[in-house]
């Protein structure tokens, strides 16, 4: 059995004390690139560690070369076991080629690239950096993973691979894995892959499979027997999702010996991913709660009106149809504003969530409607002085003060947020 994975370019409560950043570009594809890694069973019965890396054109300096437009970049990675010890280290280069001006500008145009490592089974960090040859500049994410035993059990599974697509042909099979994670609401179903070890070849297995939303609900499942023929067993499985609203859910895989559903499991596998409707920014992951967040920007009776469609199509119609409706100064296009709106949301939820989300906090609510400011004055430890927290805005020629009176990272606000009664005047959404 031949498998190919194929890369290619596709169209398609932290603290509250966290320190705001300051003036930064905005896309949005915030984390800047994209990568995954997933646990599989190599032939020596080691794990190995299959990584797929992705970046969106616009996050890539693009220099002309003739009637084409080039971008390089080299791409670090690290495994990192739990003594802090390097036990994989491995750099490549990669180059984007774009024909045209407008696709180096592209969020949904991918730079893609892929490699496998070999490991013992353990847990560690894995630290991706991608640094551009252009800007000598990098950016480094990275996430712990744990390569499993796959060699104990008699039946085992990897991991699960959320797939954009798949196709065979001359028996070499294609496979082009969905890394973001987002599965788009345009289609009724999405494929999902993995695959089942067992040491006895021709046994059967119950395979159940569920989906579970908000705190851990099941929404769906369903259970079959699946032949084991081989040693290694390659699953295909098509999910429906046409009940299935915008939100984020958890897909399980559990494995069993018998159909008794009560019964231990022997093995099961996880994999996150979110509904997505196709027209809004990746930051937006629930409909419903992106429309209460857009109450800076849209009066109650607006947003009562959206709540209200039938259904989600509606809502998302309404939804859209604001934004592109929607001006403000020195903005040219609704959708971009939507698109910077929501990544300060993000970012204010992500870094001054505190007893309530990060947007509704004063600090949060500054930030999404002026940006990361131009410069921060942190008095965290004065003795005679609560902490406080002044943010300058020099373009703007406003300034904003933060008190931490109660002492545990809830900083409010002293001065007025704006000089007239709407909160909507020179509000500049584009991209920085």
């Amino acid at each position: 059995m031949i498998r190919m994975f194929t890369a290619v370019c596709l169209l398609a409560t932290t603290l509250a004390s966290a320190q705001v950043e300051l003036q930064r570009p905005y896309s949005s594809h915030a984390s800047h690139f994209f990568f995954q890694a997933l646990n599989f069973r190599s032939p020596s019965n080691q794990s190995r560690i299959d990584y797929y890396f992705q970046v969106p054109y616009s996050q890539l300096h693009f220099i002309k070369s003739g009637n084409s437009y080039t971008a390089q970049y080299t791409i670090t990675v690290r495994l990192v076991d739990r003594n802090d010890n390097t036990v994989v280290e491995e750099s490549w280069d990669e180059r984007a080629i774009s024909a045209g001006f407008s696709e180096t500008e592209s969020d949904k145009v991918l730079s893609s690239s892929q490699r496998h490592f070999k490991v013992m089974p353990g847990t560690y960090r894995l630290i991706s950096t991608m640094s551009e040859k252009e800007t000598e500049g990098s950016v480094t994410q990275e996430r712990g993973i744990v390569a499993r035993d796959f060699a104990s059990p008699s039946v085992s599974v990897s991991d699960i691979m959320l797939l954009l697509s798949s196709s065979s042909s001359g028996g070499r099979l294609t496979i082009i894995p969905n890394i973001q994670g987002n599965v788009v609401s345009s289609s009724d179903s999405f494929p999902v892959f993995y695959e089942i070890y067992t040491a006895r070849p021709g046994d059967s297995v119950y395979a159940t499979t569920e989906i579970a939303g908000v705190k851990d609900v099941p929404v769906y499942s369903s259970s079959r027997w699946i032949f084991l023929p081989d040693s290694v067993n390659e699953v295909f499985q098509n999910i429906p999702k046409h009940t299935l609203s915008m939100n984020d859910y958890r897909l399980a895989v559990t494995l069993r010996g018998s159909a008794d559903e009560t019964a231990a499991a022997g093995t099961s596998a996880v994999v996150p991913f979110s509904i997505h409707f196709i027209d809004l920014p990746p930051t937006i992951t629930d409909l419903d709660k992106a429309i209460e967040e857009m109450m800076f920007v849209a009066s109650s009776s607006t947003i009562d009106s959206i709540m209200a469609a039938p259904d989600d199509v509606t809502k998302e119609k309404r939804f859209l149809r604001f934004w592109d409706t929607y001006k403000c100064r020195f903005s040219q296009s609704g959708r971009v504003s939507m698109a910077e709106y929501f990544n300060r949301v993000d970012y204010a939820n992500k870094n001054f969530t505190h007893f309530f989300p990060g947007w509704k906090s004063d600090r949060g609510m500054v930030y999404i409607l002026f940006g990361p400011p131009d410069n921060v004055d942190r008095r965290p430890f004065n003795i005679d002085v609560k902490p406080y927290e002044v943010w300058y805005y020099y373009q703007k020629d406003r300034r904003f003060t933060f008190l931490d009176d109660s002492g545990f990272g809830d900083y409010k606000l002293l001065n007025r947020i704006w000089d007239n009664n709407s909160p909507l005047s020179g509000m500049d959404f584009t991209k920085r």
